[in-house]
């Protein structure tokens, strides 16, 4: 059965991108057969996309992290409300990565080391701004 390309977008967006495992997939999509769902991920190498998509959004929570670090150092020299501006988004957007992180991915690197914001770092944040 051939099915519309659009179909195929869709569902390559919910494992790639969303991080939807096949059986959900094909739950949310019954007119895909579970076969031609495995046939597109392997012919198409979607878990090497989603395994991209997964160390660029770590790679970016790092350096979002370390930007943190850095302007709270400052915060620490002078109070600028511009640079508590600044750590306010640069926070915002640190959450954001994490809603890129995948349930599988979630699991294994939860088993590894504590993902997120360090409890250290939170403790700088709040110190800096006053609210400790």
């Amino acid at each position: 059965m051939a099915h519309d390309a659009a179909l195929r977008e869709k569902a390559k967006e919910m494992f790639v991108t969303n991080g939807f495992s096949m059986d959900t997939i094909q739950t949310m999509l019954p007119e895909i057969s579970r076969k031609t769902l495995y046939n597109w991920r392997e012919t198409e190498k979607w878990e090497d996309q989603r395994r991209s998509r997964v160390e660029r959004t770590k790679s970016r929570r790092e350096r979002i992290e370390a930007l943190i670090d850095r302007l709270l150092d400052e915060a620490g020299v002078k109070v600028d409300p511009k640079l508590i501006f600044s750590i306010g988004k640069l926070v915002t957007a640190l959450k954001s990565t994490n809603t890129f992180e995948f349930t599988e991915e979630k699991k294994v690197e939860s088993d590894k080391k504590e993902q997120g914001i360090s409890d250290d770092t939170w403790n700088k944040i709040e110190e800096r701004l006053g609210l400790t």
